[in-house]
């Protein structure tokens, strides 16, 4: 590539963030160029250096909404989260509830909502704590880039995949089948509507329309593709729009780093809530989240197939024994993800046992089998599925905090924190930028994330025990 070249492509690429807040990594480098080449030829343009001019223009939003749509993932399912649904039905909603009680209003936005499953999940919740609201008026609201993905959000139309995490009496109670997919009650389709949104492009709050003084603003796994300018612009929107004492929902550790003027940051056990201030701040600062060294490693406990019975050793050498070539299996491996999704479970299983046969010693299959066994409601399943991706790869952190997850459901929670502590000892060995793809995070920020939840944990460990000392107990 010639430096004429090169110079254009990075100016393409400024151009995307600025129109999208859309960051590339390196690696999709070659992918974003032979999509310039293709979307150039499309629209008839002769030289990148047309196509560049075209982007520019007013005729450009659906350039603009293919490339979001094909640099970053539209994965979602209902109550995606279960611990950050867990803190809006147990505390956010209620609170607002109460605190809306004479006015009856309520305003909730599910901003990058993708195909609507977080959005009517909101839904759902609300239902739940406000079966009696005739006379209530609640507004919520999903945005999302994608017309295509808004378009399904609106006819509330889903596969068995979006539910792998939902219990078989909340899929009846709000959902009938039709058609082989899953309908949702037209009651809760009637709380929300849906509409196309550029969180980059569009202007907001706005007083002309619905976006404004919003009580409650979801805005998770979207800021972990936008550049540094985007996310600060993006969330300083996101903040002026809220009313005073709202609250801002991201996705664990995404806006850690980037302070927001007009909110502060308030922890919970199930993770890190942005408030907009509604009095001046308190003259004490809140504590700044745990710095975590390498140095303070914790030797995680023995798991139900002991991870210390492995000689590292032997985990290296299985890794590192000669086979023949692997990359059929993690071509299948990714092809089992895609009938997944679209909802051809069956297939799915298969095409994982088919790379189990290609390399045996791959851990990958066994998590996607456990995600699976989830949504057939096999909860033990997943579990053995996932201790062997931890006895194959004692080093896959997805694996172990899917395991806690399952093991706090079963109300086993020494399990389940014996787990998240490996998991975190597991972090701290890794360098901070290392991706882990199952979450689209890096080491750094799902270390940052477990350090806050092991600080709560205990906190609320050594309250229990001091309520236990009491006296009358």
């Amino acid at each position: 590539m010639t430096i004429n070249q090169t110079a254009l492509l990075d100016d393409l690429k400024r151009l995307l963030a600025q129109k999208i807040g859309l960051r590339l990594p390196a690696a999709t480098r070659e992918r974003f160029v032979g999509m310039l080449y293709e979307h150039s030829a499309r629209r008839s343009c002769a030289t990148l250096e047309e196509y560049r001019s075209f982007l520019s223009s007013k005729q450009a939003p659906e350039e603009w909404e293919e490339f979001a749509r094909a640099f970053s993932s539209s994965e979602t399912f209902f109550f995606r989260d279960h611990g950050q649904f867990d803190l809006l039905r147990l505390s956010l909603l209620p609170e607002l509830i109460a605190r809306h009680r004479d006015d009856k209003t309520l305003r909730l936005w599910s901003a990058g909502c993708a195909s609507g499953e977080e959005a009517y999940s909101l839904a759902m919740l609300v239902d739940m704590l406000l079966p009696d609201r005739q006379d209530w008026n609640i507004q919520i609201l999903g945005t999302d880039i994608d017309s295509r993905a808004i378009s399904k959000a609106q006819s509330g139309r889903y596969g068995r995949w979006s539910f792998r995490m939902v219990p078989e009496a909340i899929k009846h109670r709000y959902f009938h089948l039709e058609d082989s997919e899953w309908v949702i009650d037209e009651r809760i389709r009637r709380m929300l509507r849906f509409r196309v949104s550029n969180l980059v492009g569009d202007s907001f709050p706005d007083f002309g329309s619905d976006l404004h003084d919003m009580d409650l603003i979801l805005c998770r796994n979207v800021f972990i593709y936008f550049d540094t300018a985007a996310v600060s612009s993006v969330a300083a929107k996101l903040a002026t729009t809220l009313s005073e004492g709202g609250y801002l929902l991201t996705a664990h550790t995404e806006l850690i780093g980037h302070p927001v003027p007009g909110l502060e940051s308030r922890l919970f056990t199930e993770g890190m809530v942005y408030q907009r201030r509604a009095f001046p701040p308190a003259s004490v600062p809140l504590p700044e989240p745990p710095v975590v060294t390498h140095a303070a490693v914790w030797i995680a406990p023995p798991l139900p197939r002991p991870v210390d019975a492995i000689p590292q050793t032997r985990a290296e050498e299985a890794h590192n024994q000669p086979r023949i070539d692997p990359h059929p299996a993690f071509a299948l491996c990714a092809s089992a993800r895609e009938h997944a999704d679209r909802g051809e479970y069956e297939r799915a299983e298969q095409l994982c046992r088919k790379a189990l046969m290609a390399d045996p010693l791959l851990a990958t299959p066994y998590f996607l089998l456990a995600q699976l066994a989830q949504l057939r409601g096999d909860a033990e399943q997943a579990k053995e599925c996932l201790n062997k991706a931890i006895y194959i790869d004692h080093r896959y952190v997805a694996a172990y905090l899917e395991l806690a997850a399952l093991h706090e459901r079963a109300s086993d929670m020494p399990r389940a924190r014996a787990l998240r502590h490996a998991a975190l000892a597991i972090l701290r060995g890794m360098s901070n930028d290392e991706p882990i793809e199952q979450y689209e995070r890096t080491a750094g920020e799902l270390m940052q994330w477990l350090a806050q939840w092991e600080v709560l944990a205990n906190n609320h460990d050594n309250e229990n025990h001091e309520r236990s000392l009491r006296p009358g107990r």
